[in-house]
């Protein structure tokens, strides 16, 4: 982000299009919109604009400002984070689903013996 500003009420903030997807942007700033009127426009090519208007006619100080910006920026990591993690962890989630729906058909017992790294005798277990 870069050239984040705060104006008339208004926070504006600048994010990386390479950063944050579309996506992420709009998920984050659904938490806004009980108290502020949002925008994300393209900058250009390679930027977004968020915009943060307050609802209230209340106007909010700077230190108020200040920390909404902090907090906006925490929330986009935040939000990139979560699609990160989402992403990486897709094929573990889809798996998961496929077993237990499966009915039964794939609970057979893996290929290989059964140890233990620790050190533990499994089989030893099983049987006392």
């Amino acid at each position: 982000m870069n050239t984040n500003s705060i104006k008339d009420d208004i926070i504006t903030v600048f994010a990386d299009s390479t950063l944050y997807t579309q996506e992420s942007i709009f998920k984050c700033l659904y938490w806004y919109g009980g108290r502020f009127h949002t925008t994300v426009s393209r900058r250009d090519s390679s930027t977004y604009q968020i915009q943060l208007k307050l609802l209230s006619t209340n106007p909010i100080t700077d230190e108020e400002a200040e920390a909404i910006l902090q907090k906006l920026e925490r929330d986009l990591i935040d939000f990139r984070l979560r699609d990160i993690v989402s992403r990486e962890t897709r094929n573990i989630r889809d798996l998961l689903v496929a077993k237990a729906f499966s009915h039964g058909e794939f609970d057979e017992e893996p290929p290989g013996e059964l140890t233990d790294p620790v050190g533990f005798d499994v089989t030893q277990l099983i049987h006392d």
